[in-house]
């Protein structure tokens, strides 16, 4: 009897594994609208029972509502002007946002549905590189619910996580010679924040590894790197206090490669990368340089803030660590081994990751994180005793 139900299981996966191309994709769109809302939904209700903050909720909010109001970006947070801090200057393109609705959660709703619909670029990138439907789908699951895009989301608003879903069309657009379009996605890109350049050359050394691609991806490399160079020194002249996020390099080839993991955070990173993925995205070294380059600029400074899983700074490793699977499947496929099955465990670390983990998305099971409390609601009845149009300064 064991054994019917073994070939019973069996013939069912195989059915599965041979789902077509328009069933497929269909079920990328339902699962990027469903989790759209989730993701929505998590970050909204955090920023409702008051744990979003001032930072770089604020810092964004407040400089996309004076660009809708024709007003200088000045931030009060910094005391600086808004390009003092970042070099952000698609900010502007999400002021019609605030025109649909004049609240700060529709930046968190934007962030939210923006990011997660790049899954649907992945999948196309998968199936361009000849992966069946069936495992295309599985990696545009795993893509969306990387531990650094739910950390991200969870978090507050920030460019950075917007840069991450225009890199994935810059993929893509290039995958297919899209000229017109990559180069419309890449200046998006190098527009959204300084160091996006570095996001660039990363997507470069994984190209660099496909001889059809080396040419393009040198200038990917030497481009995105000059461009964040220069881009750094002009949010240095701007800011009164120059550029605050340089690397301190160490010169000790030792002492670099500890950098990398010298601290419990770094370590977290790692796992939370690696254990839901099933370390496949090591088989791509393309996708372990892109993901060591775009670490770096991080854990090789003095801001251990930023060495963190649990804010927006490794939501960039997204795209690097999905195309890695990508490539490992690829590599594995050539090798005559069925990867389909191996999608299916693939499928099961990254649900059992999500629990094992407790990463963001478990929130939303927990009845505690949609309960309102009575200081909230005190709260909410005292602010609208503000009157309109009257300005409020908070510590």
């Amino acid at each position: 009897m064991n054994i019917l139900n073994l070939i019973i299981k069996m013939s069912l996966l195989n059915r599965v594994f041979k789902i077509e191309e328009k069933t497929a994709f269909k079920i990328v769109i339902y699962w990027v609208v469903v989790l759209s809302i989730a993701y929505s939904l998590l970050a909204v209700l955090r920023h409702d029972h008051f744990q979003s903050g001032a930072f770089d909720l604020g810092i964004y909010d407040q400089a996309i509502w004076q660009y809708s109001h024709f007003e200088f970006p000045y931030n009060t947070i910094k005391e600086r002007f808004i390009l003092g801090d970042h070099l952000t200057l698609t900010l502007p393109l999400l002021v019609p946002l605030f025109y649909l609705w004049d609240d700060v959660r529709i930046l968190l709703i934007f962030q939210a549905v923006f990011v997660t619909v790049s899954a649907i670029g992945i999948y196309k990138i998968a199936r361009l590189r000849k992966l069946s439907p069936f495992v295309s789908l599985i990696v545009g699951v795993v893509y969306s619910l990387f531990y650094g895009i739910q950390t991200a989301i969870s978090f507050d608003f920030h460019p950075i996580v917007i840069a991450v879903g225009i890199l994935v069309w810059v993929a893509y657009f290039f995958e297919t010679k899209n000229w017109k379009l990559f180069w419309s996605s890449l200046a998006l890109l190098l527009l959204t924040q300084e160091n996006t350049g570095i996001a660039l050359a990363g997507l470069g050394l994984i190209y660099f590894f496909h001889k059809e691609y080396r040419k393009q991806a040198l200038a990917l490399i030497i481009g995105g790197i000059i461009v964040s160079f220069f881009q750094t020194k002009i949010v240095g002249l701007i800011s009164p206090v120059g550029y605050q996020y340089v690397p301190n390099i160490p010169t000790d080839p030792l002492r670099f490669v500890i950098g990398f993991f010298d601290s419990p955070e770094k370590i977290e990173n790692w796992k939370y990368s690696l254990v839901p993925t099933g370390f496949l995205p090591l088989l791509s070294p393309g996708a372990v340089l892109a993901v060591l380059l775009d670490l770096s600029q991080y854990y090789l400074t003095g801001f251990s803030r930023m060495w963190t899983p649990y804010q927006h700074h490794r939501a960039m490793l997204a795209p690097f660590v999905a195309i890695g699977l990508i490539e490992a499947f690829m590599f594995l496929k050539n090798k005559k081994i069925n990867i389909n099955y191996l999608a299916v465990i693939l499928l099961g670390t990254t649900v059992a990751s999500q629990y094992l983990f407790h990463f963001p998305i478990n929130k939303l099971a927990k009845r505690e994180y949609w309960k309102n409390e009575q200081w909230m609601s005190d709260n909410n009845n005292l602010f609208k005793q503000i009157p309109k149009n009257v300005s409020l300064a908070a510590a």
